[in-house]
């Protein structure tokens, strides 16, 4: 027999952790600032978004008791599954943690900073905090909503980020920033669809419609790549160094591009966008 190679499987499981969904978050704000301010995020508001971001993840998966994990997620990774519903109480215990570590870190950044990880875990468990039902939808399990929220709340959270450091951003904010901003949300639209389709058997099951369960995954992620065209073009309408956000956007097409046969494309897309922004970033700025 084969032996299994350690690489890949330190990659899932770092992906099982919340690390590589916590660094999406933080490519997502590095994007941001580096369009409506043109500067790198400061050690505090880093720690920030990976907290509340990992937190939030975290809570997703293991829900606020055993008796409300889903079961979508043991079909869809049973091994992940396992390890939550192993280690369901010290991970309730460390999103806990993680809270209030990320509120203290707001509220010295900005005090309206310091709420939005409690916010944010309510979001989470409103929007898919009990097991699936195809009786009773949530509102993850909505006709291609899924896609669209984690979009908004990515963008929320980053463009909170942005403005907690700049806190005259909003009155000064120009056409080409809010255009800038939507390329953002279509990004994280495209990307949102790419994993879905790693679940569509399980959210098909479970009568979760996303865009893969609705239109089919060759037809998500088409839809996927249309909808990450579209916000790379809108990044670099909406930015002045046209360089770093065309060589952003490239990137981001051409990495889409080739997951076309991926059977993991989670992962892959978690681990893609910090990567290409600081790669772009640091050549080109």
């Amino acid at each position: 027999m084969t032996p299994r190679h350690p690489i890949p499987r330190l990659y899932r499981a770092l992906g099982y952790l919340a690390i590589w969904p916590a660094l999406y978050a933080l490519g997502v704000l590095v994007l941001l600032a580096e369009l409506l301010v043109g500067e790198f995020p400061k050690p505090d508001s880093i720690g920030y978004i990976l907290l509340c971001a990992q937190s939030c993840y975290l809570l997703d998966r293991v829900k606020v008791s055993d008796h409300r994990q889903d079961p979508a997620d043991a079909l869809a990774l049973p091994d992940r599954a396992m390890l939550f519903a192993h280690f369901s109480k010290p991970i309730r215990t460390l999103v806990f943690v993680e809270c209030l570590a990320a509120s203290g870190i707001g509220w010295a950044i900005h005090p309206l900073l310091a709420p939005i990880p409690i916010i944010a875990l309510g979001v989470v468990h409103l929007y898919a905090g009990r097991s699936a039902t195809p009786s009773t939808p949530r509102l993850k399990d909505l006709p291609a909503l899924k896609a669209f929220m984690i979009a908004s709340g990515h963008l929320a959270l980053g463009g909170a980020v942005v403005w907690g450091n700049h806190h005259n951003l909003i009155e000064h904010l120009r056409p080409t920033d809010v255009v800038a901003a939507i390329g953002v949300w279509f990004i994280i639209v495209g990307d949102a669809v790419l994993c879905d389709i790693d679940d569509h058997e399980s959210d098909r099951v479970y009568a979760t419609k996303s865009l893969a369960v609705l239109s089919g995954p060759v037809s998500a992620w088409i839809s996927a790549l249309i909808s990450i065209v579209i916000g790379s073009g809108l990044i670099v309408l909406g930015h002045a160094s046209r360089s770093v956000t065309v060589a952003i956007g490239v990137t981001l097409i051409a990495t889409t591009v080739i997951t076309r046969k991926n059977t993991n494309h989670r992962d892959f897309v978690d681990a893609r966008l910090l990567a290409i922004v600081l790669f772009w970033i640091w050549i080109l700025s």
